[in-house]
């Protein structure tokens, strides 16, 4: 879709809200007439929604959009500072400071909290505002170019949140400082640009007739990495989970252009929107809001890079995006409270908290049939696991057992020290509906020691853990019968690739001659290095230089025998 003809759909919401936004601080009424701002970044609200000519006008005079505040406003960063109300602009102001604080700080003497900067202010300014008022700004790798933790009393957060350059201040998960488990989400999008973290979302889908909204969902292009049945259980399942609080139901849609309909798909760099994917180790997804302030068919949509290490059950989890880009997809914005996962920063693991069930129905109510009652626990969550047998000769295998006690319902991962992961399946016991069976289906090992960990989790968030080790001993060919060697990179699946990291990592199998004793690497810039596993191997932080980089992939036998196989990859920056 052309992205004007798209932003010009944006006319469809009417203007029954324009003379009203909708800020987590306030509401704020917007008065004709009201006078200019002299500030760089100013909202700027129409009298409707703003058209591609609105926008265009913006942009001829100077202006950039920083963010969204549905419904009708943007705002905007402006050198000149010199819009004015008239030819459909009602109004135009600076954030006042009060409004950059965010409802959920403490009232401690000492608060860490996320300090964001509109998107057009560079760290240089950033650093300066800083110095001026006497903070330090920490920025773990994790955290976007824009935000920055700082650790201050709330009068200094009051005095920073006084800069035009500051966009928002909320709460800081104190774990970002220490934990790398985390994933950043860019927000919810739209045609015009990114929703603002300050923003109180007050619309979502129109209800149907019997007071729910019920959506469709279809799949586009998917991730390789994990088996297409997995991905789309895993995708389901997170939609799903919203399902359960609300009055939301999602149920298989006839065509990605079909209205009311999300469209799920996997996709690298440049697809077709105006937000790019950056590769491996940036933003995992990004979902756009739906309707009315997006168009059909991109309204609710939900892209993942496809650029990065997916799973189901380890990092980067599947279903943990899909949680988080699920509630943006039914109109949830990013809140203010660590812990929920609609927080900005996100863990794999992670459940709905209360605060994201009330935001949900505070969009569509609490769900108007009656759940089924809560059971007591049967005692603690215990998962037992039948022992596999200590050594093997293939290089896969299965685990199966039993998960009992807690609160159902469960859900149960595995793990290996060599980075494969998955999701077990579920069965009722036949003995008890407090317990289920369960099976890993098909494990990958490597030669050696494999270390396998199987953690089960239930509705309280328990969790329990068994840890099993199995030793790959492959049976050696028959005299004379050796196989050639072989080597394929699986991972990534294209024999050229684009991506924006100075590191990336590679998997695939080889096979064949006397059996495979060791797979290496090395880079046409001279870096090199020795692959995890053998017959299922891993080439983990494989460093690039910007422009071409050739990659060997060589696999040898016990007799010193080898063969390779070999990826370019272009470093953009």
């Amino acid at each position: 879709m052309n992205w004007r003809v798209g932003v010009f759909a944006l006319l469809i919401s009417g203007s029954l809200f324009a003379q009203q936004i909708h800020l987590k601080t306030r509401n704020v009424s917007t008065p004709a007439g009201a006078p200019a701002a002299s500030d760089n970044h100013q909202i700027v609200v129409f009298d409707h929604a703003p058209s591609v000519e609105d926008l265009d006008s913006l942009l001829a005079g100077g202006a950039q959009v920083v963010g969204v505040v549905p419904d009708n406003a943007v705002v905007v960063g402006s050198a000149s500072g010199n819009i004015t109300p008239g030819s459909g602009i009602l109004w135009v102001a600076p954030l006042d400071p009060a409004d950059k604080l965010s409802p959920s700080l403490g009232t401690d003497d000492t608060l860490t909290v996320i300090v964001e900067f509109h998107s057009d202010v560079d760290s240089d300014r950033q650093e300066a505002i800083a110095a001026e008022e006497g903070v330090g700004l920490q920025r773990p790798p994790v955290l976007m170019a824009n935000h920055a933790i700082v650790v201050a009393p709330l009068t200094t957060l009051q005095a920073l949140a006084a800069h035009d350059e500051v966009a928002y201040i909320f709460p800081a998960d104190p774990a970002l400082l220490t934990d790398s488990g985390f994933s950043a989400c860019a927000g919810m999008l739209t045609l015009a640009g990114p929703i603002a973290q300050y923003s109180n979302l007050v619309h979502g889908w129109d209800l149907n007739s019997d007071g729910v909204a019920h959506l469709g969902y279809v799949f586009g292009s998917l991730t390789t990495k994990v088996p297409a049945a997995q991905v789309e259980s895993a995708i389901v399942r997170a939609l799903n989970e919203w399902s359960k609080y609300t009055n939301v139901a999602f149920a298989p849609g006839t065509s990605e252009t079909a209205t009311r309909t999300v469209l799920v798909k996997f996709a690298s760099g440049a697809h077709g929107d105006a937000y790019p994917f950056d590769g491996p180790g940036g933003v995992l997804a990004h979902t756009f809001y739906p309707v009315p302030v997006n168009p059909e068919s991109i309204a609710g949509d939900m892209h993942l890079d496809a650029d990065e290490n997916w799973h189901n059950g380890g990092d980067v989890d599947i279903y943990s995006v899909a949680l988080h880009e699920a509630g943006h997809a039914i109109g949830l914005g990013h809140t203010d409270n660590p812990g929920d996962v609609m927080y900005p920063y996100y863990r794999i693991g992670m459940s709905l908290s209360a605060n994201d069930i009330g935001a949900a129905q505070a969009l569509y109510g609490k769900p108007l049939t009656t759940p089924a009652p809560v059971t007591t626990p049967a005692g603690p969550l215990q998962l037992t696991a039948d022992p596999p047998p200590a050594t093997v000769q293939s290089s896969t295998l299965s685990m199966s057992g039993i998960v009992s006690g807690g609160s159902s319902p469960y859900s149960v991962q595995w793990q290996t020290d060599h980075g494969y992961s998955g999701i077990a399946a579920l069965a009722t016991s036949g003995s008890s509906a407090s317990s289920e069976s369960w099976n890993t289906g098909t494990i990958s090992l490597v030669n050696g020691e494999n270390t396998i960990s199987v953690t089960a989790y239930d509705s309280a968030k328990g969790s329990a853990t068994q840890t099993e080790t199995v030793s790959l001993v492959p049976a050696p060919p028959p005299s004379g019968q050796a196989a050639p060697i072989s080597v394929l990179i699986s991972s990534p699946a294209t024999s050229v690739t684009t991506i924006n990291a100075a590191t990336m990592s590679l998997a695939g199998t080889a096979a064949g001659g006397a059996g495979i004793a060791k797979v290496t690497w090395q880079t046409s810039t001279g870096a090199t290095g020795t692959a995890t596993g053998t017959s299922h191997w891993l080439a983990s932080s494989v460093p690039l230089l910007k422009g071409s980089n050739t990659i060997l992939i060589r696999a040898y036998d016990s007799g010193g025998n080898n063969a390779w196989a070999a990826l370019v990859v272009v470093r953009n920056y």
